[in-house]
């Protein structure tokens, strides 16, 4: 496994997902829009991609300054949840984005990214298992 885990994965189907969502959605809001005041919508959707930026930008700090190191990383942001880089995009950007662009279908590219992430998430997990063993499968049930 290298430094960059199964995100290469979770970025490509987001992109192209969002990419599909955006092009369908050109010029009309096929499904609607969200039924939210536009000033509380723009302000949600602002501490949304907020958080996610943080979340990501924190993880990526740790991952770079320590992934040499050999050393499991649970400090920081890993501290609150063991995917902080997937769950800033998944969980934050993508829905703060919808929010912004008034578009609800953007969320499908959350959707398509969280089967990506539940589907490929194994593979790094299994990596970290077997290098860290009791350390990770304790860290694992401590952390979301």
């Amino acid at each position: 496994m290298n430094i960059l885990g199964i995100g290469p994965r979770i970025a490509a189907s987001g992109i192209l997902s969002l990419a599909a969502i955006l092009i369908v959605s050109f010029n009309r809001k096929p499904f609607g829009y969200w039924f939210i005041p536009d000033a509380i919508r723009a302000g949600l959707g602002t501490l949304l991609i907020v958080a996610g930026i943080y979340l990501w930008l924190a993880s990526v700090w740790l991952i770079a300054t320590r992934f040499k190191s050999g050393v499991l990383i649970t400090v920081g942001v890993y501290r609150i949840v063991r995917n902080p880089m997937y769950s800033g995009f998944i969980v934050f950007i993508v829905p703060g984005i919808s929010l912004i662009l008034n578009n609800p279908l953007i969320i499908l590219s959350s959707i398509v990214m969280m089967l990506v992430f539940r589907m490929s998430i194994h593979r790094e997990e299994q990596y970290l298992k077997q290098q860290f063993g009791a350390a990770y499968q304790e860290y694992m049930s401590s952390i979301l």
